[in-house]
């Protein structure tokens, strides 16, 4: 094997090594984790010029105009959803959340779903009543783009054993209904009533 070859391929796999464990080092924290991600995809120059500087420090494609259309459109703004939209969990189990948009979005429990305190967002979007827990601005967490939270562990008070509801009080459409699932035999699958809280 040629002697400089040689040396290339050492230093691209110490190189790979290093970087995997940088990686590793940085989720370590959140492994284990059932991960939500929120998305968006707005497109910064035109957001901002609308809700100020700093609305959108994303480098997304669509423009607000292009938004607001899909909104009327569909009642949806398909790029701003929380991912996944359905999650079952077992006991035991933490949650982490993860803005990757560009806006600032809540994850927020809600008992049922509806708008959140955006009037115009809620009207066009086919949310007109806006979801109380929503309209309670001293527990709203707002996770800014980029930004992450540690989300309930499920089996706790805050997730217990059954079905929960999670929106964005921005935009309400993004939404995630977490089943939290005592597992073995005493356990089972979470009950229809329990589908219906």
């Amino acid at each position: 094997m040629n002697r400089n070859f040689a040396i290339h391929v050492v230093v691209l796999v110490s190189l790979a090594a290093i970087t995997m464990l940088s990686l590793t080092n940085k989720a370590g924290a959140f492994q284990g984790d059932k991960k939500i991600r929120l998305l968006d995809d707005c497109e910064p120059a035109s957001f901002n010029a609308v809700l100020g500087d700093g609305a959108c420090v994303g480098n997304g494609h669509t423009t607000f105009d292009e938004f607001i259309a899909e909104l009327e459109a569909t009642q949806d703004a398909h790029a701003w959803r929380n991912q996944p939209s359905q999650m079952l969990i077992n006991v035991g189990r933490p949650t982490f959340i993860e803005n990757v948009g560009g806006e600032t979005h809540t994850f927020t429990p809600v008992a049922e779903f509806g708008g959140g305190f955006v009037n115009e967002l809620n009207g066009i979007s086919g949310n007109p009543v806006p979801a109380p827990e929503c309209l309670n601005f001293g527990s709203i967490v707002f996770i800014p783009a980029g930004g992450t939270e540690e989300g309930p562990t499920a089996g706790s008070p805050d997730l217990s054993v059954g079905s929960h509801k999670f929106q964005c009080c921005i935009h309400p459409w993004m939404r995630t209904v977490i089943e939290v699932h005592q597992p073995g035999p005493q356990g089972g699958a979470p009950s229809a009533a329990a589908h219906q809280h």
